[in-house]
């Protein structure tokens, strides 16, 4: 229990090397779009008619948006620098694309849910509450989880047997702590500056987020 509980520090610890600094750089972008919403009349027009766009189309604006910042645009950077084998290419955009149109479609239900049942209010308790909910149950039971057990099987080749023989428990443990605790690092941040925003912008800037943490979830999981 002890060889356990130290192991998890030092993933705790090579997660916050690894990524304090592009998180520090994400939340200040977010901070600055933030601030440029609710203190720049013009930007704060523009990202209304953003939230308007999506109350028309919703749920299909999580979806395909969400797809298209955390699928196709990671896609795209990640086949310029050649990091797919040969005759991938068309496989990990496919996988991509609909893994993360799921998970938009599943982050948006969870913000909806929360805006009905606690509000929209951007008091300290409110915020807390959405936060927690955000970062305990759904992330430990329903993000990370498939993080883990999807982009292992992406970087088995799409082979479940594959999948089995490279990841033994206690590394899918380990894989699945240092998802998790990467995700701590760059989105307890991030997920309070999105409750603070409607609930029809919410969306729109977790998707400038997750263009980002993609990228990372890629490296830490060839690397995990």
């Amino acid at each position: 229990m002890h060889q356990f509980a130290s192991h998890i520090r030092q993933v705790c610890r090579e997660g916050f090397q690894r990524n304090r600094i592009p998180a520090f750089v994400l939340q200040g972008f977010a901070g600055c779009l933030l601030a440029l919403y609710f203190l720049v009349e013009p930007v704060q027009v523009a990202f209304q008619q953003i939230g308007k766009l999506k109350a028309e189309t919703d749920p299909w604006f999580a979806i395909v948006t969400t797809a298209c910042f955390a699928g196709v645009i990671p896609w795209a950077v990640q086949a310029s620098r050649g990091r797919f084998a040969t005759g991938t290419k068309t496989k990990h955009l496919l996988f991509l694309t609909i893994y993360w149109a799921v998970q938009g479609f599943a982050v948006d239900t969870l913000y909806q849910w929360q805006e009905g049942v606690f509000g929209s209010g951007r008091d300290v308790e409110t915020l807390l509450i959405k936060v927690v909910i955000d970062q305990l149950p759904f992330n430990l039971l329903w993000g990370t989880p498939n993080s883990t057990v999807w982009y292992g099987w992406r970087d088995a080749g799409f082979s479940w047997n594959q999948f089995r023989i490279e990841n033994p428990l206690p590394r899918l443990v380990n894989r699945y702590v240092t998802i998790q605790i990467s995700v701590w690092i760059v989105w307890v941040p991030a997920v309070i500056m999105i409750y603070t925003l409607p609930i029809d912008l919410q969306i729109p800037l977790f998707n400038l987020v997750i263009c980002f943490f993609s990228l990372l979830l890629a490296t830490v999981s060839q690397k995990g």
